[in-house]
């Protein structure tokens, strides 16, 4: 089928997503998870239990000895140098940086909603780099006892969407261990390029092989449906309108349709 006045026919249409979308870096069993809901699936920072020695909140400082806000939680054992630190909950990295005198090699990771996690004090730069999308459970960086530490130790703080520092003992209170299995997220619609997921809190993802976006709304949401649903009917291609080609291509090119 060709070109129809204003529209665009499936096969067009899925030659535009697929030359957009060629690079794929992320395995697709990540791909739901990176995308599922609109509040964080928490998970512990290892795939096994790692005793707490400093907890969130005021403390004796080790180094000054004064009483001074311990913004997050300490997470040590003797030989823990070098151990795989894995990300909390699926998201974005948003911040890779080296403090000397603050929480030496670091990473921040953005979830879901705006919450965030940082990682401190690893042993060397962290192993994913800004930008990359990360699922639940992935690694990202070794311990260490880089910038102003003591000893090794993972130095863990979670940031409420509002901005604040939370206890993120409040936020992992019962979550498994990094890689603990679980129950995998519902997949509307698949067609192996493409996954389309609504979750219960009212957000809309479309999740290619190497970017999770976020869609405004259901009417965007139904409009990739549509594009999904259109390259599986082979024998019923759709024809789309100049209006939905200018939405998709935005949504492609990484900006949000008015």
């Amino acid at each position: 089928m060709e070109e129809d006045g204003p529209g665009l026919d499936r096969r067009h249409l899925l030659g535009l997503v697929t030359a957009a979308l060629a690079a794929g870096i992320i395995p697709e069993a990540w791909l739901a998870e990176a995308a599922y809901g609109a509040t964080p699936r928490w998970n512990r920072p290892f795939d096994r239990w790692v005793p707490i020695t400093s907890t969130f909140g005021p403390r004796r400082d080790p180094i000054t000895g004064e009483t001074r806000q311990h913004n997050g939680t300490d997470y040590s054992f003797s030989g823990i140098l070098g151990y795989p630190i894995r990300s909390i909950a699926a998201g974005t990295v948003s911040g890779v940086s080296y403090n000397a005198s603050g929480l030496g090699h670091n990473v921040t990771i953005t979830h879901a909603d705006g919450w965030r996690s940082v990682y401190g004090h690893m042993r060397a730069a962290p192993v994913v780099g800004t930008g990359t999308q990360v699922a639940a459970g992935q690694h990202v960086g070794n311990v260490g006892s880089t910038g102003r530490s003591t000893g090794p130790h993972l130095h863990l703080e979670v940031v409420h969407p509002n901005g604040g520092r939370v206890d993120p003992e409040s936020v992992l209170a019962g979550a498994p261990y990094a890689g603990a299995p679980g129950t995998p997220p519902e997949i509307l619609t698949k067609d192996g390029l493409m996954y389309l997921i609504w979750s219960t809190g009212g957000t809309g993802y479309l999740v290619t092989p190497n970017r999770v976006i976020g869609l405004r709304s259901m009417a965007h949401y139904n409009l990739f449906k549509r594009i999904i649903n259109s390259n599986q009917a082979a024998d019923q291609p759709e024809v789309f309108n100049a209006l939905e080609i200018d939405q998709i291509k935005a949504y492609l090119a990484g900006t949000v349709p008015a």
